[in-house]
C-alpha cells in the first residue's frame, strides 16, 4: 500500500469542501473507487443546487493526472509513496 495526495482542482475543489485528501492505495483504480466513494455524495449535491444532474460517476467528468500523465491512459496502474493524483473537470470543446 502506499500513501498518494489526491489534488482537486478547479470547482472540484469547491464542491469536496478541500483541495486535497491523502489515501492510502495500492493502483489507480482503488484510489478512484475510494475517491467517488467519499465524494461522490458532496459533488452531486453541488451539482444540483446549481440545477445539473449527474449522470453516471464523478470521474466520467473529470481529467485524471498521476504525477503529470494522464492517468486514463497509464498501463501500469500501481502508485508509489508519495505520487500526486490530480482530479480536473473535464471541459468540452474544440
Amino acid at each position: 500500500m502506499a500513501l498518494i495526495t489526491v489534488k482537486f482542482n478547479g470547482i472540484w475543489k469547491l464542491y469536496a469542501g478541500t483541495d486535497r485528501a491523502v489515501i492510502e492505495v495500492d493502483d489507480i483504480d482503488t484510489a478512484l473507487s475510494q475517491i467517488e466513494k467519499k465524494f461522490a455524495v458532496k459533488f452531486e449535491e453541488k451539482l444540483k443546487e446549481r440545477g445539473v444532474k449527474l449522470q453516471g460517476s464523478i470521474l466520467n467528468y473529470s481529467y485524471i493526472v498521476l504525477n503529470g500523465k494522464n492517468a486514463k491512459t497509464l498501463k501500469e496502474r500501481s502508485v508509489q509513496d508519495g505520487d500526486i493524483l490530480d482530479l480536473f473537470v473535464a471541459i468540452p470543446g474544440g
